[in-house]
């Protein structure tokens, strides 16, 4: 299994990579809602990374070096018709101040697919909209298959990249915040520390 992390713009070194290099993008990139400012995410170190939605660039370069594309926030951007949508439904009451469910635009040919998974099953997260594990790992061995190669141009905290160790894929991640390279470059560390001890 191979893991590259980079630290740096991901449109910059996107443009050094190969046309259809990698068999799919898996990334949640910044919505562009100003999340530091919600007061539900204070416990989280203030930031502007989500103030702005990434550059079109970005997704020209997302398409065309990956064969396929889950993107999370799909409903955000400006991304083309496409009848594969992935719901997550975080099981909220009707009263939850933040969204209920998250949506992610899909490349892959298939019907709309919801998981269901409530959000505190994993605990305390490092990253203001960290996904769960158990959600990354669900789409990964649901769309590519083992010895595939994941690229995470947004990684943030590195769970695409622990749900990749964990399901045998190779990981490429790009993360521009050196605070949260330094963290995913820990939990991905971990993982694979983990996997070594359970076999």
């Amino acid at each position: 299994m191979s893991i590259e992390l980079h630290l740096g713009d991901c449109l910059e070194y996107m443009k050094s990579m190969a046309d259809k290099s990698v068999d799919a993008v898996i990334t949640d990139p910044n919505y562009g809602l100003g999340i530091a400012a919600n007061p539900v995410r204070q416990k989280h170190e203030k930031k502007d990374w989500d103030n702005d939605v990434p550059d079109l660039a970005c997704f020209d370069e997302v398409f065309r070096v990956s064969n396929n594309q889950i993107i999370w926030g799909g409903n955000y951007f400006s991304l083309p018709p496409h009848k594969n949508f992935i719901i997550w439904d975080k099981y909220q009451p009707e009263n939850f101040t933040l969204a209920m469910c998250e949506m992610a635009w899909t490349s892959f040919d298939e019907p709309a697919k919801i998981f269901r998974y409530s959000v505190q099953r994993e605990g305390a997260n490092v990253h203001p909209t960290q996904k769960p594990v158990a959600l990354m790992k669900w789409q990964i061995e649901r769309y590519t298959k083992e010895g595939d190669t994941i690229f995470d141009p947004f990684m943030g905290s590195g769970t695409t990249g622990v749900a990749c160790v964990q399901t045998g894929r190779n990981f490429i991640g790009c993360e521009i915040d050196e605070g949260y390279f330094k963290i995913a470059e820990k939990r991905i560390h971990d993982a694979q520390q983990q996997m070594k001890l359970e076999f």
